[in-house]
């Protein structure tokens, strides 16, 4: 047997806070069969609950159990199977809601994003807990999800404009990892399987047949109290309270005066003996019944319990496991299962102490001490050997390594989540919806959906949804959001005419926007408001834009048009103001006149007015244009209608010029007056 065990033997190792526990052992069909084990307490306090706080401490104790059991088998030790304590786990309980524009079914792929955008909420609000401490996503579990605030079992079919899920999600600081691998390797061994503890205890407790079943698993240790919930035959999440064996043992402390291991002697005593002696501190001896030390710890571990079965149902979803296993050392002490039982409401026997004589598939060769706490110890050997639901397993993520703790079929989904890629890089954002009003109607334009992720499993096309193994290769093409709707004016409103009006152009119909006139290249925006005009006449052309047809003249060809002109796609329009005639001169003007004006200068001068009341001689382009006689004053614009100049083929910007000097449509003609009109190009 000796050539047989030398090549097939297994070695674990549970490195609690108290002591250090080495197992060793082989498989023999689907048993574990126990060959040797030995246990060490640390000197010193170089474990703080669970955590591995000074390496060469705890490397010196795991060197001397190894070359211990060495010497003792014959063997030559090179491999470790190890468990991360479960007190390290921190859970995070978070809501996640995902609403959408319009009624419409629930994918598979919907309800993926929304339990990662979940983990990745749990994840911010563990790192805001612990900003110092680098943590990985394990494992996470829906507690519920929600329809449209209704509670649903399966979201997957269903119509709805929103869905939600509460999840649970557990997280491990790399740094426990970490100080587990620096220990082994100092003590020069090698990791070949690594577990958690809660999940080798429940390997090695409860059988395979009934994991289906929703059990709670409670490792009551020194310094803490670890709890496990199983559920369809996975762990779905884990906890833990500060408060286990150690808080009995300060309570006799105190009370006896006592030194902490006396204390512990006595807690032990007191499960076995009816009378316990022991010498305090001042060194004297003292004797006590078991039932007086009981009732003095009583109210301690009545709290504890308290304390575990609130953490169990928070754990649970607010309900009671159809059953609960304890193991480790403080599962022993006095009604710790009954009161549990009373605190969740289940019956006392549902609440059981576990030890290895209740071990399925284990054989102890050697008398194994028979305590609830070998349990652990026992287990990460006994999963070393199924090599099932335990182990982590690594793959790699966009040239990324990254460990998942293998308690279910892992899927990419896990090592997304894992590897912390944010689930808008998987599953795209759609463009955001476009909503506006046009003339008072709401109108509503979707984005566009984008492009989701691809996704490669060792160089194939694959679904988030894939299974994977230890080893395998995942790449990932991030998705490409949706954009908005880039919507303009132009593509909103088809333009019927343009005209011009002193040389702007303008579309018709004229479109404001929130009160402002836009082109048609005007980009709408979220919540903007549009208001159509119609245009038909020339007063609603000039009403729309705000200018009043007072004292002004409006030309088209420099002709005169009025405002119920209806306008046609081509027109352009000016606007002259109009300037008022000379006013007649008022009698007391008339005597500011000079009397001493000669009778002759003024005979010449009413001469001249009867000559212009009948005609008026103005010079165009140097030709002597005549003006008949009409009852009101000529303006520039008049002039066109005596001279020959075309204007339905514009050769450029008309330039007026009146006596030297630039003129305009509406300037009042005097007789004599020299008038240039010509095209600038």
């Amino acid at each position: 047997m000796n050539a047989y065990l030398k090549e097939t033997l297994c070695f674990g190792l549970d490195i609690g806070t108290r002591t250090v526990i080495g197992v060793v052992g082989y498989r023999d069909g689907e048993d574990f069969v126990l060959v040797d084990y030995e246990c060490r307490a640390h000197e010193e306090r170089a474990m703080i609950n669970g955590q591995i706080h000074d390496i060469q401490k705890v490397t010196r104790i795991v060197y001397e159990i190894k070359i211990a059991l060495e010497k003792r088998l014959g063997v030559v030790l090179k491999e470790v199977a190890v468990a991360a304590a479960g007190r390290s786990l921190s859970t995070q309980i978070v809501e996640v809601t995902e609403a959408f524009d319009e009624v419409r079914e629930i994918t598979l792929s919907d309800i993926h994003h929304l339990e990662l955008e979940g983990v990745e909420k749990a994840k911010v609000k563990q790192q805001d807990k612990m900003q110092e401490t680098d943590y990985y996503c394990v494992a996470y579990s829906v507690i519920q999800y929600y329809l449209d605030e209704y509670v649903m079992v399966n979201l997957e079919g269903h119509k709805g404009h929103q869905i939600k899920a509460k999840l649970i999600a557990t997280f491990l600081p790399k740094q426990v990892i970490d100080s587990l691998y620096a220990v082994t390797e100092r003590a020069e061994l090698i990791v070949s399987h690594l577990t958690l503890e809660p999940i080798a205890a429940i390997n090695a407790v409860i059988p395979k047949q009934i994991r289906l079943l929703n059990l709670a698993l409670i490792d009551i240790g020194a310094g803490t109290s670890d709890i496990a919930i199983t559920k369809e035959g996975s762990i779905v999440s884990y906890g833990m309270i500060p408060s286990a064996g150690d808080e009995v043992t300060e309570a006799i402390v105190h009370k006896y005066l006592v030194d902490f291991n006396t204390a512990e002697m006595m807690k032990k005593q007191a499960i076995i003996n009816e009378k316990i002696t022991f010498t305090d501190i001042i060194g004297m001896t003292h004797t006590i019944t078991s039932s007086e030390l009981s009732e003095m710890i009583v109210p301690v571990i009545e709290t504890m319990t308290c304390q575990i079965a609130q953490r169990i149902l928070s754990l649970n979803g607010g309900t009671s496991p159809n059953a609960v296993f304890c193991v480790g050392g403080g599962s022993q002490m006095l009604e710790v299962t009954s009161r549990l039982g009373s605190h969740l409401g289940i019956a006392k026997e549902r609440v059981a102490l576990r030890s290895t004589t209740h071990l399925v598939n284990f054989k102890d060769e050697i008398g194994m001490l028979d305590s609830p706490e070998m349990i652990t110890p026992v287990g990460i050997c006994m999963n070393m050997i199924q090599d099932k639901y335990n182990q982590f397993t690594c793959v790699e993520v966009n040239d990324q390594k990254v460990q998942l703790l293998n308690a279910k079929k892992l899927t990419i989904l896990d090592a997304i989540i894992a590897v912390g890629i944010e689930h808008s890089a998987i599953f795209p954002k759609k463009g955001n919806t476009l909503m506006f009003k046009l003339n008072g109607e709401r109108q509503k334009i979707k984005g566009e959906s984008g492009v989701p992720a691809t996704i490669l499993l060792n160089g194939k096309e694959a679904s988030i949804q894939e299974h994977i193994k230890d080893g395998d290769v995942i790449g990932i093409e991030f998705a490409t959001h949706g954009m908005a709707p880039h919507l303009t004016i132009g593509d909103l409103i088809k333009s019927e005419k343009q005209v011009k009006l002193e040389g702007q152009s303008y579309d018709l119909p004229l479109v404001l926007v929130n009160g402002n006139l836009v082109t048609k290249d005007y980009v709408i925006l979220s919540n903007d408001e549009i208001t159509i005009s119609s245009i038909n006449t020339l007063k609603d052309l000039l009403d729309n834009l705000g200018i009043s047809m007072d004292n002004k003249l409006v030309t088209k060809d420099f002709k005169e048009v009025k405002p119920d002109y209806m306008i046609q796609d081509g027109d352009a329009f000016l606007i002259d103001f109009l300037v008022a005639p000379i006013e007649q001169i008022t009698d007391h003007e008339k005597r500011r006149i000079p009397e001493e004006i000669p009778q002759e200068k003024i005979a010449m001068q009413q001469k001249s007015i009867e000559i212009e009341k009948e005609s008026l001689y103005v010079t165009v382009n140097h030709q002597l244009v005549c003006l008949p006689k009409k009852d009101s004053d000529y303006i520039f614009a008049g002039v066109f209608d005596f001279i020959d100049f075309d204007l339905s083929r514009p050769q450029g910007t008309i330039q007026l010029i009146r006596n030297g000097r630039s003129g305009a449509l509406t300037d009042i003609l005097h007789d004599g007056d020299i008038l240039e009109i010509y095209w600038k190009k």
